[in-house]
């Protein structure tokens, strides 16, 4: 009897651990799946943009916070803004930023207290990766990815 017993339990205990190792690899492949599904809209959302800001300076609540960059872009504190730095101290509209023929410019709008590496800016002015931008009281470190070379393309035949 008590043999009968054993090998009904050693039965049982080889089947459950295969059970509980198979309930972990689907496991494994679910959350795998769900991930590479979350990085990859990601990705996607990150492929927009041509470089960020990171605020380095300025209220606690926005230290440290990265704000997307796209080809043209409001700076202001209203919600019409493309990118919202929620202070004070930042006019509505008060600057904007865009690439155009490969150049990233900073434009203050209705002169803003807007400053590029501690100096005023009251006219256009490109920015690099590197250089830090002050809306109102906000700094903000800014990096730009590089832009891809276009292949010159032959129209002629």
């Amino acid at each position: 009897m008590s043999s009968e017993i054993y090998q009904t339990v050693a039965f049982g205990m080889r089947y459950w651990f295969i059970l509980i190792i198979g309930l972990m690899l689907l496991t494994l492949i679910l959350v795998s799946r769900s991930e590479y599904r979350e990085r990859k809209a990601v990705m996607g959302e990150v492929g927009q943009y041509i470089g960020y800001l990171e605020i380095i300076g300025g209220a606690d609540d926005v230290l440290g916070e990265r704000i997307g960059i796209m080809k043209e872009n409001l700076v202001g504190n209203s919600r019409s803004a493309d990118i919202v730095i929620a202070d004070p101290s930042v006019h509505k509209n008060h600057a904007m930023i865009n690439r155009k023929k490969g150049r990233v410019m900073l434009i203050p709008l209705n002169g803003s207290d807007t400053k590029i590496n501690g100096r005023k800016a009251t006219h256009p002015h490109e920015i690099f990766t590197g250089d830090t931008v002050s809306f109102g009281e906000i700094e903000a470190s800014v990096y730009i990815k590089p832009q891809e070379e276009e292949e010159p393309h032959d129209d002629q035949a």
